[in-house]
């Protein structure tokens, strides 16, 4: 199994609607210049914690907290993945999946509860994200797109509006891939302690913001918006 994570121990933020514990895995295999956790993409953190403590942790949390959110880095990475989802989900935790959407074929089987996935840009730009090449990706982000939105399970997509990543074009592009979504989530960009130390300190003016949140309303997908006034 799995050996660490980082841990927050009661969160209401992670799980939408939830009293929550998060998890934090170690290892992504993605590069996105903005990550705000750096040190769990590189696999550098030190402040992990031995996952039999973080078990030991939910065990004696249970009828305290609804659910767990297993988040990353990228939570999908792990092959193993599926025996820390069984041993949280008997213990009755609803269980939330963050994910990049790189490994379609992995989410349906750890019966989530939720499903978080993150769409950094439109599938074509993909490519620009990973430390190696790949052409599948494209096509694996929107296997993701379909698996989850056909799923019956209750879900949102994500975009942080990052300049030089995602532009109002990407946004429209990406409201056609998430027709019958349940939610669209918008975060804004907070420049701050990232993956690439170089990447843009410029963020989306206000307007800009509002006019890529007008264009997913226009589509007809419920919007929820984050980091942004």
């Amino acid at each position: 199994m799995i050996k660490s994570a980082g841990l927050i121990k009661t969160t209401l933020v992670n799980y939408p609607g939830k009293v929550a514990a998060a998890l934090f895995l170690p290892g992504c295999d993605l590069r996105c210049p903005y990550c705000h956790n750096p040190e769990l993409v590189l696999n550098t953190a030190d402040d992990l914690v031995d996952i039999d403590e973080v078990l030991a942790y939910l065990e004696k949390r249970r009828g305290l907290l609804q659910g767990v959110c297993i988040s990353g880095g990228e939570p999908l990475v792990h092959d193993d993945l599926g025996e820390l989802a069984k041993a949280i989900k008997s213990m009755g935790y609803l269980l939330k999946i963050d994910t990049n959407g790189t490994f379609p074929e992995r989410i349906l089987p750890l019966e989530p509860d939720f499903i978080a996935m993150d769409i950094k840009t439109v599938p074509e730009k993909y490519p620009m994200l990973s430390p190696v090449q790949d052409a599948t990706l494209p096509d694996k982000i929107r296997t993701s797109i379909e698996i989850i939105k056909k799923s019956g399970i209750e879900h949102e997509f994500r975009t942080t509006v990052a300049p030089g990543i995602v532009d109002m074009k990407d946004i429209q592009s990406i409201c056609k891939l998430l027709s019958g979504a349940q939610y669209y989530v918008l975060a804004g960009y907070v420049p701050g302690h990232t993956l690439d130390p170089n990447f843009t300190q410029d963020t989306y003016t206000d307007q800009q913001l509002h006019r890529m949140a007008d264009i997913v309303k226009a589509a007809g997908i419920p919007l929820k918006l984050r980091n942004m006034d």
